[in-house]
């Protein structure tokens, strides 16, 4: 399962250590940083030091687009006692960490209102590091906005939100490339409220949470999926991951030697809400193991496991399918050499 990549690695003490250090490295009357603040084509890069702000924006206003802040190289940090927003208002804004480069702040938001769209995060390079205090925002109110983490980028926060209000569609995440890592100390929403939004997992590259949630809050909350893909690549929950848990439609793949770890597994938990949620774990190698129960249809109807060609599904205790009754016409398909 490859969980020797959480331990030892010494990425999680450089994340504290920033953590921590950055409250004394971030003065009582540090200014804002505004990077394109009603204004577009407006770049700040920043490549060696310590630079300390209380909050930062890119594309704060909603006029502002297509700015672009950057930071790069071992030993550059920009720290603030606040938040840090790419996109409060505007779009198409970006920020890049760097061969490492590191940025602190406490709640992170890429694309934070209604119509701040196509704002984007790439964190790249072993040691580079983008640390949140608090919690991740990819989509809060926005749509189509995106994070990337590769080629052994990190990323920490406590709890992380792909598309958090119904508003927000569309959003991704991609997570690529062995020692690639995007950890969470709670839990991990791919769909909060909003729908269609979706986080990859692939080529060796890590996702760790709690507990993990495709499809959180009822008709809301619907066309959102997880794809893990490639050997090595894991998402690793410490509790339970739900595929639906009140809402509909919503869908995870486990392919070509992908690995999820959780205790209980739920495809369709609450209500008749939770329908037509799916589960597709396919080619040799992959696997989703439940260290406790899994459960085809909780409470929801018409929803589906597919395990095909080669691959396996693990259960340590009870496997249901159509747990209460309201839970009528859930399916599982074990198909393949």
């Amino acid at each position: 399962m490859n969980t020797h990549k959480l331990n030892g690695m010494p990425f999680l003490l450089l994340a504290l250590h920033c953590l921590f250090s950055a409250v004394a490295l971030t003065p009582a009357d540090a200014q804002d940083l505004y990077v394109g603040n009603n204004s577009s084509g407006q770049t700040t890069n920043f490549t060696s030091g310590t630079n300390a702000f209380a909050s930062t924006y890119v594309g704060n206003g909603a006029a502002a687009s297509n700015n672009l802040l950057t930071v790069s190289n071992a030993g550059t940090l920009l720290t603030n006692a606040n938040e840090l927003f790419i996109g409060r208002i505007g779009s198409s804004n970006s920020m890049v960490i760097s061969s490492g480069g590191m940025v602190v702040n406490s709640n992170g938001y890429i694309g934070s209102q209604p119509f701040s769209s196509s704002n984007s995060v790439l964190v790249t390079g072993s040691n580079s590091l983008w640390t949140n205090r608090a919690d991740l925002y990819v989509g809060n109110s926005g749509s189509g906005n995106n994070l990337v983490v590769d080629d052994g980028g990190m990323v920490a926060d406590v709890s992380g939100y792909i598309g958090t209000y119904s508003t927000s569609s569309n959003n991704s995440v991609q997570v690529t490339g062995t020692e690639s890592l995007w950890t969470n100390s709670a839990d991990l929403y791919v769909g909060f409220e909003g729908f269609g939004n979706n986080l990859t997992i692939a080529n060796g590259a890590t996702v760790a949470n709690t507990t993990g949630f495709i499809g959180l809050s009822g008709a809301a909350s619907f066309n959102n999926s997880v794809l893990v893909t490639g050997a090595g690549s894991l998402w690793t929950n410490s509790a339970d991951l739900f595929v639906g848990f009140e809402g509909f439609g919503n869908n995870l793949t486990i392919a070509n030697g992908g690995t999820v770890a959780n205790t209980t597994g739920f495809i369709g938990l609450s209500g008749a809400a939770s329908s037509n949620n799916s589960v597709l774990v396919t080619g040799a190698g992959s696997l989703w193991t439940n260290s406790n129960v899994l459960c085809v249809g909780y409470e929801g109807s018409s929803n589906s496991l597919v395990v095909s060609n080669g691959a396996t599904v693990a259960v340590n205790a009870d496997g249901n399918i159509g747990y209460d009754a309201t839970a009528s016409n859930n399916s599982v398909l074990v198909t393949g050499s």
